[in-house]
């Protein structure tokens, strides 16, 4: 999709930051390469506390019993702050330099800003969380599972990793970006994972699942993984 009238930038970040300071913005808008575009998440989704999360959001995170915890793609910082409430050490990581002060706003106590496909390796992380379908930004079948198997090169033995994706038949490898008013992300590869080959995609990989849950539309699955 081509359109001059746009400016590349911090559209996910601009989006965040008008709703974290209570101004009237314009919709997120998710589009695709080939011309198509459709409402994405209202940002302020992304602000909700653990009793709005969908259920099987809750019952993964619920695994997650010991940190630090690496959050790849924190958003607005909502699962940061909830584990952070709960006693652990959390490290937030976005590439969306707006996104990251969100976060840190709202009291993340450890925010970086840097690529989601190379994560920080300072700690033994014995959580790693990608949640909102960002396994998917590995950009591919062997992007992913090169992101896999790094995350499990850093992280320590038991360590668990939890995250999402949808059952979009014909929408596997795609191009997307967020449009916000006249600002856009540039594009990026996403490669949504349906149920069936999560197993072939993890095998190898450093990880196991564990736990495999699906929401009540049958388009929503969650994975819990443990490092091997």
């Amino acid at each position: 999709m081509n359109d001059d009238r746009v400016a590349i930038g911090d559209a996910w970040g601009a989006a965040l930051l008008d709703h974290l300071e209570g101004r009237d913005g314009d919709m997120l808008v998710l589009e695709l390469e080939e011309g198509v575009g459709v409402p994405a998440l209202d940002a302020e989704w992304f602000f909700r506390s653990e009793p709005e999360w969908e259920p099987e959001e809750r019952e993964l995170l619920a695994a997650v019993t010991a940190g630090p915890v690496l959050d790849l793609g924190a958003g607005a910082g909502r699962a940061a702050l909830h584990l952070q409430g709960r006693g652990l050490e959390v490290v937030a990581v976005e590439n969306s330099p707006g996104a990251a002060e969100v976060c840190r706003r709202r009291g993340v106590r450890d925010v970086r800003t840097t690529d989601l496909n190379d994560p920080p390796t300072d700690r033994a992380w014995r959580a790693v969380l990608l949640l909102c379908g960002n396994i998917g930004l590995g950009g591919s079948w062997e992007g992913i599972r090169r992101l896999l198997r790094r995350l499990a090169e850093i992280s320590a033995p038991g360590a668990v990793l939890v995250t999402d994706s949808v059952n979009d038949a014909g929408q596997g490898e795609i191009g997307l970006r967020l449009r916000y008013g006249d600002l856009a992300t540039p594009w990026w590869r996403q490669r949504n994972v349906s149920a069936a080959e999560a197993p072939a995609l993890v095998e190898g990989t450093g990880w196991r699942i564990v736990r495999r849950l699906h929401a009540p539309n049958d388009f929503d699955h969650y994975l819990l993984l443990e490092r091997e």
